[in-house]
């Protein structure tokens, strides 16, 4: 089984993102909801389609979508579903198996490959893979931003790509990003920060038992 515990993607299709919902089926077979209303009967050969997977990571995939109407509406909300069938997996972009804490830390970034001005972004969620930002501006998937911050005595520069996005539960955008050419020393202060980030919450839940 390709996927473990997925419920959305993007699925790119004609120079088009398309943010599905997905529910996993059988023999790699996958439901892909989708909300544009544009779409119609139409047979997606060799596309690629960037599922989340809250335990694999993010995985690209080579998939043929089938694209009709969802027998499922107006009680679901999406008119058109997809059968998928999962081709060929290209790429797991994202290292879920890193150890990641929750923080809520306000930083400033960059982007690297749009003309647009510096903004500010709030990190929720950080491993040594990538981050979890929030953040009222719309970015791009493959987006690049830098930052600045130190993890641990030393301030440094960071890299890191847009792989999805969502609406966030604040009613914000929120996008998951990787590292993008972490240095070793930047990859250990990250560590260091998230070891000691969860040792500070495990005293704290030990105190308020």
């Amino acid at each position: 089984m390709i996927l473990k515990d997925c419920h959305s993607g993007i699925v790119k299709y004609e120079d088009k993102d398309y943010r599905v919902r997905v529910v996993s089926g059988i023999n790699n077979n996958p439901a892909l909801y989708f909300k544009d209303d544009k779409l119609q009967d139409v047979r997606m050969k060799d596309v690629h389609v960037i599922f989340n997977d809250n335990i694999k990571g993010c995985i690209k995939a080579r998939c043929e979508v089938v694209v009709h109407k969802n027998p499922g509406y107006p009680r679901m909300q999406e008119y058109w579903m997809g059968e998928c069938e999962i081709i060929e997996v290209i790429e797991i972009i994202q290292r879920q198996q890193d150890i990641r804490a929750s923080v809520d830390l306000s930083v400033q970034f960059t982007s690297e490959t749009e003309s647009r001005a510096p903004f500010f972004g709030t990190i929720t969620n950080i491993s040594a893979g990538g981050i979890y930002m929030v953040t009222s501006q719309a970015l791009t998937i493959g987006e690049e931003l830098s930052f600045h911050y130190s993890f641990k005595n030393t301030e440094r520069p960071f890299r890191v790509m847009v792989l999805w996005g969502k609406l966030d539960e604040s009613g914000e955008n929120g996008y998951g990003l990787r590292f993008v050419n972490l240095t070793e020393g930047g990859e250990t202060a990250i560590r260091g920060y998230v070891f000691n980030i969860l040792r500070e919450q495990r005293a704290k839940s030990r105190e308020g038992m």
